[in-house]
């Protein structure tokens, strides 16, 4: 089962992406309430720190018997590239408060790490690729 949406840059994303959910019949409540949760931050992070294109943000909810996969798509840019290979490299910091600007950073990131089997950023020369995967039962998600 799979559902997509091209959701478009800026403020207007988060809703788009809410909207979407909502209609997907073959999630649960409780996949419903996970994947909004993790996609919004996903969603919020692309749209706050990176640069999304004219094509927007293309997002994939595909579902089989034991996971769940979240697919997020943007426009390649440099920023998300060095960001990937610090998560990669696990060199990314844990939640820590920002004095200057009177805010936490991270903790989204890490309710994400929390939520999901595994998180992949991908840097593409053309494409950027997050990838989130949720399992549903205990079995594998190589479904």
């Amino acid at each position: 089962m799979v559902a997509e949406v091209r959701l478009p840059g800026g403020t207007q994303a988060i809703g788009a992406y809410d909207k979407f959910l909502a209609g997907i019949p073959f999630l649960s409540d409780r996949e419903r309430c996970t994947l909004t949760i993790a996609g919004d931050e996903v969603v919020d992070n692309l749209v706050t720190h990176g640069e999304v294109g004219q094509a927007g943000i293309h997002v994939r909810i595909r579902k089989t018997a034991s996971c769940i996969l979240f697919m997020a798509l943007v426009e390649s840019h440099a920023s998300f590239r060095e960001f990937a290979q610090r998560f990669k490299n696990g060199l990314l910091p844990g939640p820590r408060f920002n004095k200057h600007l009177g805010r936490w950073h991270g903790l989204g990131l890490t309710m994400c790490r929390n939520l999901c089997t595994r998180i992949v950023y991908r840097a593409g020369e053309y494409t950027d690729r997050v990838f989130l995967e949720f399992r549903t039962d205990p079995g594998s998600c190589t479904d």
